[in-house]
């Protein structure tokens, strides 16, 4: 089973959905595959929404940045 999550990287206006096995916490990293590249990124955020009342339907939003701290 997989979760549909809404993706936003570096505060960045595209926003994508992914699949997760789990919903990822705050403070870990995740590789995605950007442009034909793997990078690691690291959860700044996570945000339920109540219901789906994200504005596509989606329950979860992470931030991600390239930032490793």
């Amino acid at each position: 089973m997989t979760i549909q999550c809404r993706v936003s990287i570096d505060d960045s206006q595209h926003i994508d959905e992914v699949s997760f096995r789990a919903v990822p916490r705050i403070g870990e990293s995740v590789a995605m595959t950007i442009d034909g590249n793997t990078v690691n990124l690291r959860v700044t955020r996570v945000v339920h929404m109540p219901d789906g009342l994200s504005p596509d339907g989606t329950s979860i939003v992470l931030e991600l940045t390239s930032k490793i701290l």
